[in-house]
């Protein structure tokens, strides 16, 4: 058994913290120890043939060009593990190729000395708008649109074809189910902000380029969400101890919250189907669709492996996993909704130009810094 993820972080002095997430898959050759066993299990992926996808050509040309050439890996930057199971179904469809997710938080940083050093390593990245807009900017990602992905919606889409949106998540309102009846859970910001919820509910932390950080954006540019909502927003919930998703869902489950606002559905039914007392709710002036999208490095060292990915995530199979096992809605027209979660056509919300990202969130940054006094 080989950890699906891995990643290393400074601490301060220079120790280097080897980060092991949980998420755990059998990967051919990762058990094979023997040198002729290794080379006998290398083979036998090579001569696997690709399984049978809507796009049958494109898939099969894709993966033929990656054995021919070599390409039996292929990282993945990412920033969102969260997806195991998707992984694995990649990597069962194509025995030729591993897929190796990184989890990766400095990507600017990283591929910067991948490419001063000329070693590259990464094939691509799967991150959210405003990272991969700023690396658009930089240089370090080249236009790419899998054939599959010819109906994708303009709005999944980045318009001059650097990336793509295979999924995106809600986020959204989760409540405690031992405090509140499901009749009572607020439907409104008006609802949300009234005295009775008063220090009752919590949020992550604002004052990033973070999918919450989003939400605020697009609430507010669609007109749900005024100033006069940010202010008493900041004096009614209790502030939250950290800025991530996992703090404030834990403390939900504990009974700490009655509920908790801009957390991503996708990890709250993860933890009810644990067990936790937690549910979304799903309003419709506090829920915002974000998602991933995925872009091609320049230079990349395994591109057809590359590109195989890409399409993959677009075909009908990925679309299905995504929503069946991820809990996210995919991207593709006629794509199921995640079991229990509305459709997403549900949803009604301002689309934010992606090349246009990085100024929003630095203009909200700017503004919750002024309203919750950050430095």
């Amino acid at each position: 058994m080989k950890s699906l993820f891995s990643s290393s972080r400074q601490i301060g002095g220079g120790l280097m913290l080897s980060l092991t997430l949980s998420l755990t898959l059998s990967l051919p050759m990762a058990a094979c120890s023997d040198p002729e066993q290794a080379e006998t299990a290398a083979e036998t992926r090579a001569h696997t043939p690709a399984p049978a996808f809507a796009h049958d050509q494109a898939i099969r040309d894709l993966y033929a060009a990656a054995l021919a050439a070599g390409e039996s890996e292929l990282v993945l930057y990412t920033a969102f593990p969260d997806t195991a199971a998707l992984w694995q179904a990649f990597n069962q469809d194509f025995p030729g190729i591993r897929l190796i997710p990184s989890l990766s938080q400095q990507v600017y940083t990283r591929l910067e000395g991948e490419a001063r050093s000329g070693n590259a390593m990464g094939d691509l990245v799967l991150a959210g708008w405003g990272t991969l807009a700023e690396l658009v900017r930089q240089g370090r990602i080249e236009r790419h649109v899998p054939e599959t992905a010819r109906h994708l919606p303009e709005r999944y889409a980045d318009p001059e074809g650097y990336y793509q949106l295979p999924w995106v998540n809600a986020f959204t309102l989760a409540y405690n189910t031992s405090q509140i009846a499901p009749e009572e859970v607020p439907s409104t910001w008006a609802d949300i902000l009234d005295e009775r919820w008063k220090g009752k509910f919590s949020h992550p932390r604002f004052g990033g380029i973070s999918p919450h950080d989003a939400s605020l954006i697009v609430l507010q540019e669609g007109g749900k969400l005024s100033d006069d909502d940010l202010f008493r927003l900041r004096e009614h919930a209790r502030p939250s101890d950290g800025s991530g998703n996992q703090i404030v869902m834990t403390q939900l489950a504990q009974g700490r919250f009655a509920f908790i606002l801009f957390v991503p559905a996708q990890s709250v039914t993860r933890l009810a189907d644990s067990g936790a007392p937690i549910k979304a709710a799903f309003p419709q002036d506090a829920t915002v669709l974000y998602g991933p999208g995925v872009g091609l490095v320049k230079g990349a060292p395994h591109p057809h492996a590359a590109k195989l990915l890409k399409n993959w995530l677009f075909t009908p199979r990925a679309q299905a996993l995504i929503a069946a096992q991820e809990y996210a809605y995919g991207t593709m027209p006629g794509t199921p909704p995640p079991p229990g979660f509305p459709p997403v056509d549900t949803f009604e919300q301002v689309h934010i130009p992606y090349a246009e990202a990085n100024a929003y969130f630095d203009r909200y940054r700017q503004k919750v810094a002024t309203i919750w006094g950050l430095d």
